[in-house]
């Protein structure tokens, strides 16, 4: 969430629009026009401001130019734009109400519940001789890099005198390993200096095998493996399809670390009053969410970590109350500003009370 706290920096009040900015019909432009007119007047029938209208609007007709199915998340606020990014598609499944917002904090959920959870990771795409890395610190920072090992003797020979054959082999063999202890001397350079969260493992099956017993032993936990390889494929088709994995593998971890925790009742809670709590005290490292099953909303105060489901416990803080916003816009505003992480997972990954829970920074 620390990627977002740009947002958080603004007083507001904010104004939150999901528009489907598809461009794969004729006249896509006066589709994507009438679409954005309906969602501003919603906005003006909840306040917003026209300075802010006018930059939104700006920015969606930026946008019209790319061909294909697609969305956008906006967020402005004082006649500016503070976050536009893309969705991977377009938000028409998404509630009319959930569409165009206008409030004292964003409205960010439904775009973290399509976002991949951006971690850096490393793809090693391996043979007997060499390894192509592609290196991705976030979307739009990725780096390719090739490495070569020997090429002789790296195949092993079927026919002529056995005792020969036999002396190949087992050349052919030390070669493989020798390949494979580069490779491996590589990636774990590599993916400690960019501190990749997950490093994955793809290309011929049993030098992937070779490279991974090789790997120093602070990254070897965090590979996983792929069929998926980097050769000849653009890097934005191939970050796309690799982070799917990526973030199946961190979301896998992150629950086994919740239950794991909330086993030993020590760094793990579960239910609303209790996340609530420990996100004022910025005591929580990663927020995992299943569904939002929170009906209502929570008062905030002007500190980002100001939030409480009684205006009363604001007060007692010394603290104005700027009103009350839907629960989960209370919730992101401060693990944003205490620069936790959010993990949306599948309800039937775990079971969470309330569909929310946290793992901490250190007991409760």
């Amino acid at each position: 969430m620390g990627q977002l706290q740009h947002v958080y920096d603004h007083a507001g009040p904010f104004t939150t629009v999901y528009v489907d900015t598809s461009a794969d019909v004729e006249d896509a432009s006066k589709a994507i026009e009438l679409r954005w007119r309906d969602l501003r007047e919603r906005l003006q029938g909840q306040g917003a401001d026209e300075a802010t209208l006018e930059a939104i609007g700006e920015q969606v007709r930026r946008h019209r130019a790319q061909n294909g199915p697609r969305g956008q998340v906006i967020v402005g606020t004082g006649g500016e734009v503070v976050l536009s990014e893309e969705l991977p598609e377009p938000p028409s499944n998404l509630p009319a109400e959930d569409q165009a917002c206008f409030g004292a904090a964003p409205h960010l959920l439904p775009y973290l519940r399509r976002r991949m959870t951006p971690v850096p990771f490393l793809l090693a795409d391996v043979d007997r001789v060499s390894a192509e890395l592609l290196l991705v610190r976030g979307s739009a920072d990725i780096e390719r890099r090739e490495l070569s090992g020997a090429d002789h003797p790296v195949h092993k020979a079927h026919s002529g005198d056995p005792e020969n054959h036999q002396r190949l082999h087992l050349a052919v063999e030390e070669q493989w390993r020798r390949n494979a202890e580069l490779m491996a001397d590589e990636i774990t350079e590599w993916a400690r200096k960019m501190e990749a969260r997950v490093i994955v493992l793809a290309g011929d099956v049993q030098q992937r095998g070779l490279v991974r017993d090789r790997l120093g032993n602070e990254v070897r936990d965090v590979v996983v493996e792929s069929d998926t390889g980097v050769r000849g494929v653009p890097d934005e088709e191939l970050r796309q399809e690799i982070a799917s994995t990526v973030h199946n593998a961190h979301v896998a971890d992150v629950v086994d670390e919740f239950e794991r925790e909330r086993g030993r009742a020590e760094r793990a809670v579960e239910g609303w009053p209790d996340t609530v709590a420990l996100l004022r005290r910025g005591q929580v490292r990663t927020l995992l969410w299943t569904t939002d099953e929170r009906a209502g909303e929570l008062y905030i105060g002007p500190g980002t970590t100001e939030l409480a489901d009684v205006e009363q416990d604001l007060t007692d803080m010394g603290s104005e109350t700027l009103g009350r916003v839907p629960a989960s816009a209370a919730v992101l505003r401060t693990l944003a500003a205490t620069d936790g992480e959010v993990i949306i997972a599948d309800p039937e990954a775990v079971e969470l009370t309330g569909g929310i829970g946290a793992v901490l920074r250190f007991a409760a």
